[in-house]
């Protein structure tokens, strides 16, 4: 763990010459480390390498690392870094909340160590000598150079500490850096004293997976922790897959997909949004989608309670501002219907104490057990612990003080479906609660159409899940819980997810209508279909006319590929000439419409036709009579005429003057 604390003089320099490095003890170039000592207070960077140990028995000791690095170009002398412990003990939370928040009872130094390597400096010239001595005795310093580092190891050995035998105790801890110029608290944390039998922490863990994959996954893999359920949802890790999550051993629930605001849901007495939701995370054959499921909500009330029960939610856990009433008991029980429905609430000193800012800065991990160990103390019952709605872990570091208060001797961990069956008094809830904090009625019945929309398009598809599932998810987005508290956020997700379904709600298109003339008894109307989802759709064009001067012979069904436009023929037939209103829609396989109507209009006429043919076939005729007629006549011509005389027969062979 390392947290850097600095100590400001002035401002930042350049690292100058070659810097001196000391680790625990190696020393430092003569020549720089025995520059002249200055009055200049330095800036120094320290960090906590290692907490002490958040428990103690009789006759152990407590050891800290500090890591201190002189950013300046003049030495340090004499620094040294502490380790302090309360004198008294901390005798409840408040106690322990003041302290770590920087009250500072009687405190006792029980392990120091000098930062830097030790130097003996000859007197500096012009030093007065006292005559009864004939000579200066030199200086020992401990010194840090400029741009030197040092860490130091800082113990208290079990003589020293101040607890008192045959009890149990949670003591203050700090570790400091005191220097000429000032003191600075590097670790502020507790300690827990155990020279006898402590109560018993009956404790039930949930760590929350929401959000996007990334953090879905982070947070599986730090809460990886005997003891800790998982409350997951499963469809955020779509992305990345789950192949290298092993849940095997582990208590997991479900949430519903999106984690959507079942307050809202259940005040605007909308269910099909949930049942969404639910159907992402249920059926299959993993067994992540066998889960039972937990409603995490705002406030809990009577609807709210009554639709999780309906849905078979297994508790409500109530993160609002019910948490905040000390009075209130982590397991209670409501009626809803024939049956009756748990509604848990986290303690939120022992959550923040896990997974609060606080948990991964030096002294967390004891301050977490101590934490632990004052709420055993204080509680007669079950305690629940939730990681909360924020927790991003970014590593094991993440995870330490969670992980160091399930394994705490006094911690007797069960799972939160335990707890959830466990008795618990009967309340009574509101009737309704924060309705300010609601998405409205109307909005959510806009986002439920739309699925509903959804649903009848996707069945064009091959695989209907390609268009449901990130449509439907996408509808889910504004109705996330952890945008209950932010309005400006949930309404700029509103405005981004309509567009964006309503984009793949028009994508499959009738071109617009236009005047078409039909001039045959029978025939076909095109029709283009334009298909601009990124699957291949199948649909069923369905043609309406207004009249009964054209009949539609035809509905056909058709495949559009992906990206592309299709003429599709749809048969009809005049009956009589007239101007004809006509409709088209487009019908998934269920026949459901998936568009709006497109109107046309058709000029039929069907007597232009046979007059046409009747005139052309006339023409033909007279042509061929015409053709007949001319071969008889030439044929007559050349009967009646005969051959010709030769000419020179006609004059005894001899040419004519």
């Amino acid at each position: 763990m390392r947290t850097t604390a600095l100590l400001p003089s002035r401002l930042r320099r350049a690292l100058a010459g070659a810097a001196a490095l000391v680790i625990l003890g190696v020393a430092a170039p003569v020549g720089v480390a025995t520059a002249a000592p200055t009055d200049t207070p330095a800036t120094l960077v320290a960090s906590i390498e290692s907490d002490p140990s958040p428990t103690v028995r009789a006759g152990e000791s407590m050891t800290s690392i500090a890591t201190v690095h002189n950013e300046d170009s003049v030495p340090l002398d004499d620094a040294r870094v502490e380790m302090r412990v309360t004198n008294a003990p901390l005798g409840d939370l408040g106690a322990l909340d003041a302290f770590l928040a920087g009250s500072r009872p009687r405190m006792t130094t029980v392990g120091a160590a000098n930062v830097g390597i030790s130097l003996t400096l000859p007197p500096a010239a012009g030093t007065p000598v006292a005559p009864e001595d004939g000579e200066v005795e030199p200086e020992t310093v401990h010194r840090l150079a400029p741009g030197g580092s040092a860490t130091v190891s800082v113990t208290a050995a079990a003589a020293d500490l101040p607890f008192a035998p045959d009890t149990w105790a949670v003591h203050g801890v700090e570790v400091v850096l005191v220097t000429d110029q000032e003191t600075r608290v590097l670790l502020s944390g507790a300690v827990t004293w155990i020279d006898a039998s402590m109560p018993r922490l009956e404790l039930a863990t949930l760590a929350t997976a929401t959000g996007i994959s990334a953090r879905v996954r982070a947070i599986t893999a730090a809460s990886d922790i005997p003891g800790v359920t998982l409350a997951i949802d499963t469809t955020a890790l779509s992305d990345l897959g789950k192949s290298s999550l092993d849940m095997a051993d582990r208590d997991v629930m479900a949430i519903p997909a999106g984690d959507p605001d079942l307050v809202s849901l259940a005040h605007a007495g909308e269910e099909t949004l949930l049942d969404f939701a639910l159907s992402r995370v249920r059926g299959g054959s993993s067994p992540l989608t066998d889960l039972p499921w937990i409603a995490h909500v705002a406030h809990a009330d009577t609807p709210t309670a009554e639709l999780a029960a309906a849905k078979g939610a297994s508790a409500l856990v109530v993160t609002g501002s019910e948490g905040d009433d000390a009075a209130v008991r982590t397991v209670q029980t409501v009626a809803v219907g024939d049956g009756i429905l748990s509604v848990l609430t986290p303690d939120e000193v022992l959550s923040d104490s896990i997974s609060g800012i606080g948990s991964t800065r030096p002294g967390g991990v004891g301050a977490a057990v101590a934490t632990g160990a004052l709420t055993a103390a204080e509680s007669d019952g079950p305690v629940l612990a939730w990681t909360g709605a924020d927790w991003a872990p970014t590593g094991p570091e993440s995870a330490i003080a969670l992980s160091a208060l399930m394994t705490a001797e006094f911690v007797d961990p069960i799972s939160v479906a335990e707890l959830a069956e466990g008795a618990g008094p009967r309340t009574v809830l509101p009737t309704v609660v924060d309705e300010d904090g609601d998405l409205d009625a109307a909005t959510i019945t806009g986002l439920a159409r739309r699925l509903a929309r959804l649903g009848d398009l996707s069945l064009t598809a091959q695989d209907p899940s390609a268009i449901l599932n990130p449509g439907g998810r996408t509808l889910l987005s504004p109705l996330a819980t952890s945008l209950r508290d932010q309005p400006q956020i949930r309404g700029l997700r509103v405005t981004q997810s309509t567009a964006a379904v309503d984009q793949t709600l028009g994508a499959l298109t009738v071109a617009a209508g236009s005047d078409v003339n039909f001039i045959a008894d029978s025939g076909s109307v095109p029709v283009t279909v334009r298909n601009d989802l990124d699957v291949d759709a199948t649909v069923t064009v369905d043609m309406t006319s207004f009249a009964p001067n054209l009949q539609v012979r035809d509905a056909p069904t058709v495949t559009i590929p992906a990206g592309s436009s299709m003429a599709v023929p749809v048969e009809v037939e005049a009956v009589s000439s007239a101007n004809v209103n006509a409709t088209i829609v487009l019908r998934n396989p269920d026949g459901t419409a998936i568009g709006a109507p497109v109107s046309m209009s058709v000029r039929v006429r069907a007597d232009w036709g046979t007059a046409m043919t009747a005139f052309f076939t006339a023409g033909l005729v007279l042509l061929l009579v015409m053709g007949v007629v001319r071969t008889i006549r030439r044929g007559r011509k050349e009967t009646r005429t005969g051959p010709r005389p030769d000419p020179l027969e006609a004059t005894g062979g001899e040419a004519l003057p």
